[in-house]
């Protein structure tokens, strides 16, 4: 992945956000519907769990990334 450009970086936080909040909106059910279809609740809470857990790790990989001096560099320029 190369973050040479402002709008890759724009991207993959956007990315970022949407997953963390369809992890959420992924668990809500398991509040409401508990005992009622147990394994709609498994394979809906599992894949918000995994949404939540790639979204800080796409935000980390994003920051590494960016500290590469020549992608920190190039996005230097970018307009905030």
């Amino acid at each position: 992945m190369s973050l040479r450009t402002c709008h890759k970086v724009r991207t993959a936080v956007m990315i970022a956000g949407v997953l963390f909040v369809l992890g959420i909106a992924l668990q809500a059910p398991r509040l409401f519907f508990e005992a009622s279809f147990p394994v709609l609740n498994t394979l809906l809470s599992g894949t918000g769990l995994l949404a939540m857990l790639l979204s800080p790790l796409i935000m980390i990989v994003t920051a590494v990334l960016g500290l590469i001096p020549s992608i920190s560099h190039q996005l230097g320029l970018c307009n905030h």
